[in-house]
């Protein structure tokens, strides 16, 4: 089974460190979302996912973009990190991928360093996060992924 996630990773790592981990543990190849158009080898890949952190409710433009060129068929998955992890912020993107006739396998999401707006004065939330247990989350979640979805 061959994983990539294409992913993008602002202001203080967080999404970074999440997809670090899971290509670690699972082998899954990082692929940045800038260098996807016009490189990206979709066939190469049975999995795909797409990772971001959240801004104004969505994931950054580099994904959304890169998530518009997925072929149809082509199974995929969300991972996200965000300062208040309260809702599923993958359904934008999982709709454009649904839009492209491509499988939505389902999303993770944890909290990561928040420092926007106001909060930089005192310090910013959840400076310890993605945690351990966080981290371990998301690579039980891709392994499940990867399990289920075996040829």
């Amino acid at each position: 089974m061959k994983t990539a996630i294409i992913y993008e990773s602002k202001h203080h790592g967080s999404t970074k460190k999440v997809c670090d981990r899971i290509a670690e543990k699972c082998g899954a190849a990082l692929v940045p979302a800038r260098n996807v158009e016009g490189t990206f080898e979709w066939e190469k890949y049975d999995l795909v996912g797409f990772a971001s952190g959240i801004s104004f409710g969505k994931f950054y433009d580099n994904v959304n973009r890169a998530a518009e060129l997925i072929p149809g068929g082509k199974k995929a998955f969300f991972i996200y990190t965000c300062a208040r992890n309260d809702k599923d912020f993958s359904a934008s993107i999982a709709g454009i991928v649904s839009n492209k006739g491509a499988i939505n396998l389902g999303s993770y999401g944890c909290r990561g360093f928040n420092t926007y707006g106001p909060l930089i004065l005192i310090g910013g939330m959840n400076r310890k996060n993605p945690n351990e247990d966080e981290l371990r989350e998301a690579v039980e979640f891709v392994k499940k992924i990867e399990v289920e979805n075996e040829p």
